[in-house]
């Protein structure tokens, strides 16, 4: 997914994240498109339509997190480089023993719809992450929370840990030292208590009139959301921030094979063009437009579905991941722009381990056959075949939109089909596709980005608690892997404050997912934005494509 698994998707005070460097080129040519002809309008062009879900606790995709971003705030925020500041909160403490995190509200906070905002709305935004109804990715934000257990299990109406002593504090505590904490729920966007608490929490998604009117407290206020077309907003004029400094804004959806016309059109006036070809964003820069290169907070992958005991055998699963030219498609596919990946994990986290021994599974169609061998396949009529008479031939769901992925798709299939793995692919749209994957279970392989979040801790997507089999109920460890050592290695790397053994466990961590291999790990592709030269504020990093955008502003 590009989930958000967010997503939106965790660093304590103390942890900063190696970020690549952004690098802004182009000139300010004349001849470059001054697009947007109304100059307190921006069009920002996207190539994939929000799915609708614009509640910060339920948001599943990219998009959805940008629209969620211009209308919901935060206690905090992530500043360039990655460091915590206050947002909606003007300071915080943390208590000696690293358990209480006590927020206190800045003054004469107001929703959009004018609505005094005050503490009750962050203690209920919180409280409904630990609900037994909640449909989200995130309630192991608040797992650690005193009292949570028993709330969850209806042994309790409140959460002890969660406290208001007036209108403008909070107080969070934790059972246990717990790092994680201060940047995940300290940038989780808050929602209204006065709007979500009419509607039961399992109905939330359903709940079309309050996701197409959202109540929020940040720069901008949605006007319109036309799915597959645009997403319009208006400057929320009772944001705490003060007011945007352009009146309007407009998420466009676009198509990839047009995005550099429309840029030189004057259609949008910035888009992500990190699909583009190298040839096609070196003719924008020739032609002024700027552009911003950083690292990615999301690596592609093809996900297999454990519940399908044939994805149990490591000697399958190494076949298959030999058999993928994954270099090739770094070199070919995105130019160079990225690497292969070989771990679940960003290589620009500071958790990630440099250090570590890592297989590298190199492109070996000869190797990925023996394999094959040794797991009791053989080949029979060009399909891999066992002595029970089970063929490896699956249907690997792929989402549209992204056309860099659907590619990669393809490549996959060929790769496979040389070494007598068939594969169909089946493309649907996105929503579809997490209905079908992520809430039915209902699959055998699938392509998605995974999203990650500023912290490493993936709790949320290995754990055996993030498993489920239920039809219609969201299970974001999506394929269902889990053993008691991944749990344990989970635990340590979230279990502690002390950043060099966070950095020990995580190193454990991804020594074992590299020998497990329960994905297929391809690559992680660099982000690259184009702009019109005369749009200033905007400055783009890791986890910031959509931040601050009361800032952007058009030149005159």
């Amino acid at each position: 997914m590009a989930l958000s698994m967010k997503k939106c998707t965790s660093l304590a005070l103390t942890l900063i994240m190696s970020v690549g460097i952004l690098s802004g080129c182009g000139s300010s040519n004349d001849t470059a498109s001054t697009a947007g002809k109304e100059k307190d309008t921006i069009v920002y062009g996207i190539s994939t339509s929000p799915s609708g879900v614009f509640n910060p606790l339920l948001t599943d995709s990219v998009y959805d997190d940008a629209v969620c971003e211009m209308v919901y705030s935060s206690l905090l925020k992530l500043d360039n480089e990655l460091n915590l500041k206050p947002s909606m909160a003007e300071k915080y403490e943390i208590s000696p023993d690293q358990k209480t995190i006590t927020f206190k509200l800045k003054k004469n906070l107001k929703w959009s719809d004018g609505k005094p905002l005050t503490s009750k709305d962050v203690a209920f935004t919180f409280k409904s992450l630990a609900s037994k109804d909640y449909q989200g990715e995130h309630s192991d934000y608040v797992s650690k929370v005193q009292g949570v257990d028993e709330y969850k299990e209806g042994k309790a109406d409140n959460i002890s840990g969660i406290k208001t002593p007036d209108e403008s504090t909070i107080e969070l505590t934790f059972a246990q030292p717990y790092d994680p904490a201060l940047t995940n729920l300290g940038t989780t966007g808050i929602i209204p208590e006065h709007i979500w608490s009419k509607v039961p929490e399992n109905k939330w998604k359903e709940s079309k009139d309050l996701m197409s009117n959202p109540v929020g407290s940040g720069p901008f206020k949605m006007v319109s959301f036309t799915e597959g077309q645009d997403v319009k907003f208006e400057k929320n004029k009772d944001f705490f921030g003060g007011e945007a400094k352009t009146d309007k804004l407009v998420l466009k959806v676009i198509s990839e094979d047009t995005v550099a016309s429309d840029l030189k059109n004057g259609d949008i006036d910035l888009a992500d063009v990190t699909n583009l070809k190298k040839a096609d964003v070196e003719s924008l820069e020739k032609d002024g437009f700027k552009t911003y290169k950083h690292q990615n907070t999301i690596f592609q992958y093809m996900g297999l579905n454990y519940r399908n005991p044939i994805f149990k055998d490591i000697k399958v699963r190494e076949a298959m991941l030999t058999a993928i030219d994954r270099q090739g498609m770094v070199d070919k596919l995105i130019e160079g722009n990225g690497e292969v990946k070989n771990v679940p994990m960003l290589s620009s986290s500071w958790a990630y381990p440099k250090d570590a021994k890592l297989n590298e599974y190199k492109y070996d169609k000869e190797k990925a056959k023996k394999l094959l061998n040794e797991a009791g396949y053989t080949e029979k009529d060009g399909v891999m075949t066992n002595a029970e008479g089970q063929k490896l031939s699956f249907k690997l769901d792929v989402p549209t939109g992204n056309s860099v992925r659907e590619q990669t798709a393809q490549i996959i299939q060929e790769n496979l089909k040389e070494v007598g793995i068939k594969v169909e692919l089946n493309k649907m749209e996105f929503p579809a596709l997490m209905e079908k994957v992520v809430g039915n279970h209902e699959f055998d392989m699938y392509m998605m980005g995974n999203n990650l979040s500023v912290d490493p801790d993936l709790t949320a997507y290995w754990s055996k608690d993030s498993v489920s089999d239920k039809k219609g109920e969201m299970g974001w460890n999506i394929s269902g892997f889990t053993t008691p050592e991944l749990d344990q290695m989970l635990a340590e790397g979230a279990g502690t404050t002390d950043k060099e053994a966070r950095k020990v466990a995580y190193k454990k961590f991804a020594e074992y997912m590299n020998e497990q291999i329960p994905w297929m790990y391809l690559f992680e592709q660099n982000v690259q934005i184009a702009t019109n030269p005369k749009l200033e504020g905007f400055n783009p990093s890791v986890f910031r494509d959509f931040a601050e955008a009361e800032n952007w502003k058009l030149a005159e």
